[in-house]
């Protein structure tokens, strides 16, 4: 048996073929739901027996797999299971975090015996029970690579994980630095190095409030009074809070952390996504130039 990559440009006779014979022809799949628009901009994998196509399988750019077929007589072959092993060391070499898809109920188990886990409800597609499914290829999330928004299960290991990673500029907007996320020794460790790292570096904190930091000694305004050019603090005028429905931060231009305002454990988070990043930076950007240096805190560190 060989496993050859390849794509729909090169392969869609035999990927077609073999799709049609078992989703349309056996399972009763509409054609116009097995073939879609993502297939020109898939990664694909044919099977092959004695230079026969037998057997494919597809994967999204985000790590979605799908269409996975093989042929009648060659099932109980390990010819299913060779193309899944094919997909995953693919995305293992690629450095992916995590692979997805859903799985047909019969062959969830299947599935599972590669390591994928079961979430969510059985639900229904092109009328077959089917259940999500994902397997994690490594824990720890890379700025700047792994996109998918999710909620964090601890936030400020988050804030921090993303300011540790961050190489050139953070933006933190916040209602008084809340102390939850921003006031602990890791978090000043970190963006001290940051902002000595070199020129380029640039780390802004722009608050809403601060009377709330006038009543305590807060690391994070100590450090931006040692070093007031690198980590400059500004407070936005109450009458400049247009766009205050969501405080975040965000980490060079992929990474953000976002919450409402008064409840940073409901957060979301991504470590890729530069349009959102973009737009909440020129969001930013729009605030900072109204903000006013902290004058009060001035006098208390």
């Amino acid at each position: 048996m060989m496993i050859r990559k390849t794509d729909w440009q090169t392969s869609s006779t035999e990927l077609s073929t073999i799709r049609h014979e078992v989703f349309v022809a056996e399972q009763a799949v509409p054609i116009e739901l097995e073939l879609d628009e993502h297939d020109a901009y898939c990664h694909h994998w044919l099977a092959c027996i004695d230079e026969s196509a037998v057997g494919t399988v597809r994967m999204l750019g985000n790590g979605s797999i799908g269409r996975m077929a093989v042929r009648s007589g060659y099932r109980g072959q390990g010819v299913g299971k060779a193309l899944l092993n094919a997909v995953i060391d693919y995305a293992k070499d690629q450095d992916w975090r995590i692979l997805s898809l859903a799985a047909q109920d019969h062959a969830i188990s299947f599935y599972a015996e590669a390591g994928f886990t079961a979430y969510g409800d059985i639900f229904m597609d092109a009328g077959i029970p089917h259940q999500s499914m994902q397997l994690l290829l490594r824990e720890h999330r890379k700025l700047g690579q792994d996109s998918p928004r999710f909620v964090p299960a601890d936030s400020a290991a988050t804030v921090l994980d993303l300011c540790a990673q961050a190489r050139r500029t953070l933006r933190i907007f916040s209602a008084a630095l809340e102390p939850e996320l921003y006031a602990n020794d890791a978090i000043v460790s970190v963006l001290s190095v940051l902002a000595r790292r070199h020129r380029q570096s640039e780390i802004r904190l722009l608050i809403c409030h601060e009377t709330a930091l006038r009543e305590s000694r807060h690391p994070l305004v100590a450090l931006s009074q040692r070093l007031p050019s690198a980590l400059p603090l500004r407070v936005l005028p109450p009458d400049f809070r247009p766009e205050l429905d969501e405080l975040f931060l965000l980490a060079d231009r992929n990474g953000i952390f976002a919450y409402p305002e008064n409840a940073p454990n409901t957060a979301w988070c991504s470590y890729h996504l530069p349009p959102k990043v973009k737009d909440y930076q020129e969001r930013f950007d729009r605030m900072w130039e109204r903000g006013e240096p902290a004058r009060h805190l001035r006098r208390l560190y």
